[in-house]
């Protein structure tokens, strides 16, 4: 009886030594920006919320800006817009750029 006793109590020990992951450290996961989620908030007042509100603002479906003049524009600000680098990190900017250049027609 005792035999069982201990061979279950071992069992019990080894089982829950196993259950316990322990896993080699990963590397940190790249966080992901909405960009859309990001004009909606910080742009879309001015923009409209698909980047089309009026004569006033660009249209920003048709703007003859590439990615990077795009990051360029949001970061500086041009015109009468003013210049995001402040309130925005660079992540949060590309990814408002990549949402804009996606409207491109």
């Amino acid at each position: 009886m005792r035999f069982v006793l201990y061979s279950a109590s071992a069992f019990l020990l080894l089982m829950a030594s196993c259950s316990q992951k322990t896993s080699a450290p990963t590397a940190a996961k790249e966080k992901v920006y909405d960009g859309a989620n990001i004009f909606a908030k910080n742009c879309a007042r001015c923009h409209g919320a698909q980047g089309v509100k009026d004569e006033r603002t660009p249209n920003l479906q048709t703007i003859a800006l590439d990615k990077s003049g795009l990051i360029k524009s949001i970061t500086n600000g041009k015109n009468r817009m003013p210049a995001f680098e402040d309130k925005l990190s660079a992540e949060e900017i590309a990814a408002v750029a990549d949402l804009i250049v996606s409207w491109h027609r």
